[in-house]
């Protein structure tokens, strides 16, 4: 079976570099977040787009292009082309991203801690690119 086709774009070194650095911006602004003792919906929010932001540093750097497509699953399975590694911890992000960032209820602390954690293996490797 043929892979399907991923909408992406093409991007040079500093797009990527762009990337990465939001990708870091996020994970700062988290991270100030969660010292102030925020609202855990904002903070698990700013993980995701940390994590999506890295996975997007590290299609740049290795593939040459990273996801545009409006389903997130496809930047997972652009991100498996890279690691397989990667995918579980990009797919975790995604799948909580509108729950997070919208849902009503409030986001308990140890999914703020797994969305942590999965950002931050995502940064982690995009950093020793």
């Amino acid at each position: 079976m043929a892979a399907r086709s991923i909408k992406t774009r093409k991007a040079e070194r500093p797009e990527c570099d762009l990337r990465l650095a939001r990708a870091r911006e996020f994970w700062r602004a988290a991270e100030a977040l969660r010292d102030l003792d925020e609202s855990a919906n904002s903070i698990a929010a700013t993980y995701v787009l940390c994590g999506i932001a890295a996975a997007d540093a590290v299609c740049c750097r290795r593939l040459g292009e990273y996801s545009r497509s409006e389903n997130h699953a496809d930047a997972v399975e652009l991100l498996k082309r890279v690691d397989p590694s990667l995918a579980p911890p990009l797919s975790r992000l995604v799948s909580d991203k509108s729950a997070d960032a919208y849902g009503a209820s409030t986001v308990p602390a140890r999914r703020v801690d797994q969305t942590r954690t999965a950002a931050k293996k995502l940064l982690d490797y995009a950093e020793a690119m």
